[in-house]
């Protein structure tokens, strides 16, 4: 009777493996039936070239749909591709995605600009050095400079200079993780055709401000002043641009910001505005 148990032993067995063959085949279709992947899916090029981090288009569409990933990671399809599905996703309600966007760290306080409160020697990790103290600028709301931005871009669209984190605006997608890493909540998302942006967080006193940082914006309102069409908006201690405003003359109103906190996308600050107020 040893065959007997051996042959039903295998038939089970054979049963166990088409069944399960059975139904994760029936789950991929499942998966694959999906109308708003498959309306995605019909977009990408179909080269499953693995460029965008995934292993097939199939499965970039999947994640673009299901797991929120970023539009543009397609380097074949290019920009029209991810202008493409960002109008597909626009349609969804509440889909953040819809609109291209980029990130900006908002400080300005480089070395030579941004005094320091003590010696840091600890883990080179912004988070780290957060918890010591606020970390060693005096400024408790400037960049660390440590690179944990830097280190969760997946495709390398920050670098530090002199001390900050700085974004190039022509690599940044948007994704956000970034915005995620930094401890101190210093960078944010906004429109990709937006050049000019406020480069400080602090909403402290003006005085004590300038006293630890001389790129900082000290809310004193000579943007929002020379904004014929609201380019900039005078709010609690601090100045934002504003993205809903076209036109105007960005460069002209960056230039007379006594402090230089006004910051093009991508640029290094260099030293605070020749209009710089004196002190008193």
């Amino acid at each position: 009777m040893t065959w007997l148990r051996l042959a039903i032993l295998f038939l089970a067995a054979a049963a166990m493996s088409f069944g399960g063959s059975f139904l994760s085949l029936a789950w991929k279709r499942r998966r694959k039936s999906d109308p708003e992947t498959l309306r995605l899916q019909s977009m990408l090029p179909g080269y499953d070239c693995a460029l965008c981090g995934f292993p097939d288009c199939p499965s970039y569409a999947r994640a673009i749909d299901k797991a929120g990933a970023d539009p543009a990671l397609c380097s074949p399809g290019g920009s029209r591709l991810e202008s493409r599905l960002r109008s597909q996703l626009s349609e969804r309600e509440g889909e953040s995605r819809g609109q291209a966007l980029r990130a900006v760290v908002r400080c300005g306080g480089r070395e030579g600009l941004a005094d320091r409160a003590y010696s840091y020697d600890g883990r080179r990790d912004c988070r780290s050095a957060a918890d010591k103290y606020g970390g060693p600028k005096a400024c408790k709301d400037g960049c660390l400079g440590f690179g944990s931005c830097a280190a969760a871009c997946p495709i390398g669209a920050i670098q530090l200079v002199s001390g900050i984190a700085i974004v190039k605006p022509t690599a940044c997608t948007g994704c956000g993780l970034c915005v995620e890493a930094c401890p101190k909540g210093l960078i944010t998302l906004v429109p990709r055709e937006g050049l000019w942006y406020v480069a400080c967080s602090s909403r402290r006193e003006s005085r004590l401000k300038e006293a630890d940082c001389r790129a900082a914006c000290t809310a004193c309102g000579e943007c929002s002043d020379r904004s014929n069409r609201f380019e900039f908006i005078l709010g609690v201690g601090l100045a934002r641009e504003n993205s809903e405003s076209t036109g105007g003359n960005w460069a002209a109103i960056a230039t007379h910001c006594p402090s230089g906190a006004i910051a093009l996308a991508g640029a290094e600050k260099k030293r605070p505005s020749p209009f710089r107020k004196k002190e008193r």
